[in-house]
C-alpha cells in the first residue's frame, strides 16, 4: 500500500508540472493562477498547495536542490581532479536532478520562464545563491583564509555561468548538439582563461592575448 500511495504521489506532482508547462506556454507566468493549473491537473486547489506550496515552487522548487549529493560528491573527489572539473561535475548533476520533472520538450520554454519572467528569474538566482554557497564551504572547509575563500567563491561562480551560458546556447541551437559536450567546451573556455592565440598579418601565430 505504501508503494501505491507514493506512485500516486508522484503521479499527480507530475501532472501538476505538466499541466503548468502547457498552460504557460507563450504566456507571462502572472498570468497562469493556481485554480487553473489544478484544474488542468484534474485536482482541487487544496490539492496543489499540498504538494507545492507557491505556484513558483512548480517551476522552481528549492526541495528539488540535493544538498546531500553536493556534500557528498566533493567530499569523495579523486586527488587528481582540478576544482573546474570537479564544481562542474557536480553542477551538472544537481541540474539533472533538479529538473528531472520537466519533458524534454518544456526546456525552451523552462528556460524562458527562468531567465525572463521577473518572479521566476529572481528565484532562479537566489537558488543558483545557495547553491554556490554549498559548494564553496565544500571547497574550502572550515575557518577559511580570506584569499581562498575569495578564490572558491569566484570559482563556484564562473562553473554556474558556464553551465547558464552552455545550457542557452545549447536551446538556441534547437537543442541539436549533446549537452554534455556544450558544457565541456564551455569548461575548457574557463580553464583556458579565454586566451586566444592572436596572428601576424601572414597569418601565423604570435602570442597569447588575455
Amino acid at each position: 500500500m505504501a508503494g501505491l500511495r507514493e506512485a500516486k504521489k508522484a503521479s499527480t506532482s507530475q501532472a501538476i508540472v505538466d499541466s503548468a508547462m502547457e498552460l504557460v506556454r507563450g504566456r507571462r507566468f502572472a498570468d497562469v493562477s493556481v485554480d487553473e493549473i489544478a484544474s488542468a491537473a484534474r485536482i482541487g486547489r487544496r490539492t496543489f498547495f499540498r504538494y507545492f506550496p507557491t505556484k513558483e515552487d512548480v517551476f522552481l522548487d528549492r526541495r528539488r536542490i540535493d544538498r546531500e549529493f553536493i556534500t557528498t560528491a566533493l567530499q569523495a573527489r579523486a586527488p587528481a581532479e582540478d576544482d573546474v572539473t570537479v564544481v562542474m561535475h557536480v553542477l551538472e548533476e544537481v541540474q539533472r536532478r533538479a529538473f528531472a520533472a520537466f519533458r524534454p520538450e518544456h526546456q525552451a520554454e523552462l528556460h524562458r520562464l527562468t531567465h525572463f519572467e521577473p518572479q521566476l528569474a529572481a528565484r532562479s538566482w537566489l537558488l543558483m545563491e545557495e547553491v554556490r554557497e554549498l559548494i564553496v564551504s565544500g571547497l574550502v572547509g572550515p575557518d577559511p583564509e580570506p584569499s581562498e575563500l575569495l578564490r572558491a567563491r569566484v570559482l563556484a561562480s564562473a562553473c554556474i555561468m558556464v553551465v547558464d551560458a552552455g545550457i542557452t546556447t545549447w536551446i538556441e541551437g534547437g537543442r541539436r548538439d549533446d549537452l554534455a559536450s556544450v558544457l565541456a567546451e564551455g569548461a575548457a573556455h574557463l580553464r583556458r582563461g579565454f586566451a586566444r592565440e592572436a596572428t601576424t598579418s601572414d597569418g601565423r601565430p604570435s602570442r597569447m592575448i588575455p
